[in-house]
């Protein structure tokens, strides 16, 4: 019968949404600062723009469980005219992640493991990933201070996290259904080009990290100058 196997199927397509969207509810509330939509990129920013920027991106990592970098990074000659700055915010948040996953028998929905830390990069008003768009710019450096390892990773796109987020049991054609759920979800709460994100087996430990790099925003490149982390990775 189709039924009784659809049954479970389908369960476990909507636990891979409700685990995203139960790791971050406040996350899809409207910013303080009006966001940027991801239809065209930010004009020229001065000062107040740049501090609301950063304000804007800090809050929307917090309320998806992220740990900021201990400071701010910025491209110049990226978007706009003048010097065309564009702020961008780090952060990482150890496994298992999200931590509150809606529990499925057979199945594993956290996104980073145990002994794992996802790192993150958002920048601000960036135009959308494209087809087109190099995505392998951004890298996070990482040293473990407890064990002594360390190693260089590329970050990825939103479109190769949320591959990885829907659990390989979910049958292939239903993937795509999936992937699209979880995709609507970061849309909506992370409404910005350019966003990476990498999960990297760091082990436990104290982790230091640092993301730098560049990204292709509408055909231009932008270098971004390294910003720092420390995580602790239970």
């Amino acid at each position: 019968m189709i039924v009784p196997r659809r049954i479970p199927v389908l369960t476990a397509l909507t636990a891979c949404a409700a685990t995203v969207l139960l790791a971050a509810p406040a996350a899809v509330a409207q910013p303080a600062t009006p966001a940027v939509t991801r239809d065209a990129p930010a004009a020229t920013a001065g000062p107040a723009d740049l501090l609301g920027a950063y304000q804007t991106v800090v809050e929307t990592l917090k309320a998806l469980g992220v740990q900021p970098f201990l400071y701010p990074t910025v491209a110049a000659n990226c978007a706009g005219e003048g010097m065309g700055l564009v702020p961008a915010v780090a952060g990482a948040v150890p496994g298992p992640w999200p931590s509150n996953a809606v529990p499925i028998p057979g199945l594993d929905l956290t996104a980073v493991k145990s002994g794992q830390t996802l790192f993150t990069f958002l920048p601000y008003g960036m135009a959308p990933d494209t087809p087109a768009t190099e995505t392998a710019g951004m890298q996070v450096a990482w040293l473990n201070l407890s064990t002594g390892r360390g190693g260089l990773a590329s970050m990825g796109s939103i479109a190769e996290i949320v591959r990885a987020m829907v659990p390989p049991e979910v049958p292939v054609e239903l993937r795509p259904l999936a992937e699209n759920t979880i995709r609507d979800f970061f849309f909506a709460a992370i409404p910005l080009g350019g966003v990476r994100a990498v999960p990297v087996d760091t082990g436990h430990g104290t982790v230091l990290a640092a993301v730098f790099g560049t990204t292709d925003n509408a055909g231009k490149s932008c270098f971004f100058f390294p910003t720092i982390g420390i995580t602790e990775v239970p």
